[in-house]
């Protein structure tokens, strides 16, 4: 089922009484949940409407008042959200689902349920669940050009690139971004990749996806192209920063995959990463042997050494001269031993 049958469905009599909300657009997810809170009489919506978003709540709590009956006027609905459904408490709420209240409705929130977990395995039997997955990367650019313009702002797809290359692909983030920028006093203007430049700081993400990724395929004069897109509004102290972030992540998640048994990843949030950006770090980390990376680590600590100095070479050149260094570790031999 998509968000456009659900929103059909959750207003009709053929409304269920489970729906598991499986993806991470958050216009999707936000759409879902203004939808549900619609059908709520709005006399009685403190009382027939509530929302369990935190990991703290007792999961007794949540079964509680997802079995009590509506005050005076049904449909009560439930929205639950959680980074991780432990097995006990989905065995509780399948056993509820075995004679739910008709006159409730809960709203299951998932990014990534684990179809191992026999409940979300059974969910299609228990309810409906509601795809909603997030943009591709192909088709990010015009997402974001949507959403601006949801919120006021003429984007266009130059500028809508500017964002991604600032902000990385995290849409949380992006959103977040948007709802600054709405208050640029343009009025109308479209933001051009100069203004997004200019208005929008470096993310930590972004770095991943404009130098880690053509790096690790040695297609260095993307890497440096991406790399002068970047001096020209950020200063080299970030960029040496961002460099060290992203290569000490791919340390984190590359001694994860070595220590982690494939079959025990959490496949909901790995490392507390959103499973796609995991995705992209393990494809990365998986091209660096350690003595490369070990290689790479000390090249930009040497990079970042000379930024702090500066004797005679220019900021730009020190970046530069670090990014043809590591696109160039994966084509040869490492000189630094395990």
């Amino acid at each position: 089922m998509d968000i456009k049958q659900f929103v059909a469905e959750i207003g009709s009599p053929k409304r269920q009484p489970l729906y598991v909300i499986k993806g991470a657009d958050p216009e999707a997810i936000a759409t879902a949940i203004e939808a549900a809170k619609g059908v709520v009489n709005p006399t009685y919506f403190d009382f027939n409407f509530e929302s369990f978003k935190s990991e703290e709540t007792e999961w007794g709590q949540i079964m509680e008042a997802a079995s009590t009956s509506p005050f005076f006027i049904p449909p009560r609905v439930v929205v639950i959200k959680r980074e991780k459904y432990l097995v006990g408490e989905l065995e509780k709420l399948s056993r509820y689902l075995e004679k739910p209240n008709p006159d409730n409705t809960i709203l299951l929130l998932s990014e990534e349920p684990s179809l191992r977990l026999k409940f979300f395995k059974e969910a299609e039997a228990k309810g409906r669940v509601v795809d909603c997955p997030a943009p591709g990367k192909k088709e990010l650019p015009e997402w974001l050009i949507r959403q601006a313009t949801l919120k006021g702002l003429n984007l266009g797809i130059d500028g809508a690139r500017a964002l991604l290359n600032r902000l990385g692909e995290d849409l949380n983030s992006l959103l977040a971004e948007l709802e600054k920028l709405s208050i640029y006093p343009g009025g109308g203007v479209k933001l051009t990749a100069k203004e997004i430049a200019e208005l929008v700081s470096l993310g930590p993400t972004a770095v991943i996806y404009d130098l880690g990724e053509p790096l690790a395929n040695q297609a260095l004069p993307a890497g440096i192209r991406a790399l002068l897109d970047l001096e020209e509004n950020t200063s080299s102290m970030s960029l040496s920063y961002a460099f060290s972030n992203h290569f000490l992540r791919l340390v984190k998640v590359k001694s994860y995959l070595e220590s982690t048994r494939p079959e025990s990843i959490n496949s909901q949030r790995p490392m507390g990463l959103h499973p796609y950006h995991f995705r992209i770090l393990k494809e990365q980390a998986n091209r660096w042997s350690w003595p490369k990376l070990t290689e790479g680590l000390n090249a930009i600590l040497a990079a970042h050494r000379g930024l702090v100095t500066l004797v005679s070479t220019k900021p730009e050149t020190i970046l530069e001269e670090l990014a043809v260094s590591l696109g160039s570790m994966l084509s040869r031999g490492s000189t630094v031993k395990p």
